[in-house]
This record gives structure tokens, C-alpha cells and sequence, in this order.
């Protein structure tokens, strides 16, 4: 297993690629950081603390580098037909599995950190860490941005298990995609919708279980920093749906004729 994620991280890291899409995260990050600093020279200033509170309020960028990071490793093996290649070559399918998953949330959680490395360290280098009255200091904002990062980081694992899982499923990036998207962007609202029209206890039922989708509960995270019992239960849904995900993909992959 171990010389499996090593090759796939070595094509990883030979992918142009892999490199486009941290530069163009980091740039959007970068313009981001900037119109503080433009704000801040023409207007009231903006300090540290405050510059870096909005990364809880775009936690969903989180589940769409999932998608990203999910396509980088897995590169179109159904349509290449490099997959076959590994299976006919005595790879087990658990392998292959388990070894695309491992290296897609690495490669993720690379990108968190490089991600917020960068636009923490420029914020504090392009902006006053100390503002006027009604900012938090710069110790308060780091440990609300620490909570909600300690309480997405399994959140997103789990997110990115059913981007592994779809990709797996399906033959076509674009499918794929789709899939994931209705899955982790959509089917919680259904159920909410759905919840909410039903009555009696089945409604209930739906409105409880839209509420253990990883994108709501990240939406949660942010109104409950300090709350123990809520990262607590943000880790069981994102163990849950890593489990989940991934058993039900690799017994779907061992059942797929492979073309």
C-alpha cells in the first residue's frame, strides 16, 4: 500500500496541473488579502483580526477543492484506460481504492495548509494587528478560525471520500463531478425541503438527518465557536460519511466491470 501512495503522489507531483491550481487558489487568496490592504489606505482600516474572520464564512471552498484534488489523482483513468492497466497488472481493487482516497486527502490537506499558511502569514505581514473598537484582537480571531478549521478538517475528509466514491462509480469526469455536487451541494436541501413538507414524524426525521450532511453541519460550526460537544459531533459526521463512502465504493468497484 505504501509504494502505491508513494507512485500515485509521484504522478501527483508531476502534474502541471497540481501546481496551476494551488497558483490560482493562492492568487485568488492573494487579490483577496490586497483589497484589504486598498481598503485600509482609503478608508477606515480593517485589521488583522477582522481580515481573517470571512474564512469562516467560506468554508463551502473546502468542498469544491475536494472535486479538484479528487480529479488531480484519480486523471481520467476510466477514459485512458490506465485503471485497467492496474488491476491487469495484480493490483487488488482495495488497493487501488484505498490508495487514490489516502493520496486525494493528503493532497488536500497539503492544500489547507499551504492555503491558510499563505493568507494568514499575509495578512499579518500587509495589515495592522491591532485595530480600532469592535474588531476581535488577533488571539480571539486566530482561535475562532482554529475552532472552525478543527471542525471542518473531518468534514471535508469525509467529503472528499464521496469524491472518490463518485469518481469510482462513474466513468466520466463530468458525470462525476455531477454526482458529487447533487450529493454534498444538493441533497440536504431536498431533504430539508422535503422535511419541512411532510409532517409528523417522518418530516422530523428528514429534517434530522439533512442537518448530519457535511455542509450543514460546517454552516453550524460557525455559530458555536467553543463548543466541544459540536466538534465532537462534527467528527463522528465526518468519520460516518469517510466510513460510509468508502465501503459502499470499494464494494461497487469490486463489483464493476472494468472497460
Amino acid at each position: 500500500m505504501l509504494n502505491y501512495i508513494r507512485a500515485e503522489f509521484y504522478k501527483v507531483l508531476h502534474r502541471p496541473y497540481t501546481y496551476i491550481t494551488l497558483a490560482v487558489l493562492l492568487a485568488l487568496e492573494g487579490l483577496f488579502a490586497s483589497m484589504f490592504a486598498f481598503h485600509n489606505a482609503h478608508s477606515l482600516v480593517t485589521p488583522f483580526g477582522g481580515a481573517i474572520l470571512p474564512i469562516v464564512e467560506l468554508g463551502t471552498i473546502g468542498f469544491c477543492v475536494c472535486l479538484l484534488t479528487g480529479d488531480i489523482v484519480f486523471a481520467a483513468q476510466y477514459k485512458n484506460s490506465t485503471l485497467k492497466n492496474e488491476v491487469s497488472f495484480g493490483l487488488s481493487r482495495a488497493r487501488i481504492y484505498l490508495g487514490k482516497l489516502i493520496t486525494q486527502t493528503l493532497l488536500s490537506i497539503v492544500y489547507l495548509v499551504v492555503m491558510m499558511a499563505f493568507f494568514l502569514g499575509l495578512c499579518a505581514v500587509i495589515l495592522p494587528m491591532e485595530g480600532g473598537a469592535g474588531f476581535y484582537s488577533p488571539g480571539e480571531a486566530l482561535t475562532i478560525v482554529g475552532y472552525f478549521l478543527a471542525a471542518g478538517l473531518p468534514l471535508w475528509v469525509g467529503a472528499q471520500a464521496a469524491m472518490c466514491m463518485c469518481l469510482f462509480l462513474t466513468n466520466g469526469e463530468m458525470s462525476s463531478s455531477f454526482l458529487y455536487a447533487g450529493l454534498v451541494f444538493v441533497l440536504d436541501n431536498v431533504l430539508q425541503i422535503m422535511g419541512l413538507l411532510v409532517r409528523g414524524r417522518a418530516g422530523d426525521v428528514l429534517l434530522k438527518i439533512c442537518q448530519s450532511f457535511p455542509r450543514p453541519m460546517l454552516d453550524g460550526a460557525k455559530a458555536v465557536v467553543g463548543d466541544w460537544g459540536y466538534l465532537g459531533k462534527a467528527w463522528t459526521v465526518g468519520v460516518f460519511w469517510l466510513v460510509a463512502c468508502t465501503a459502499f465504493g470499494l464494494y461497487c468497484f469490486h463489483k464493476k466491470e472494468i472497460k
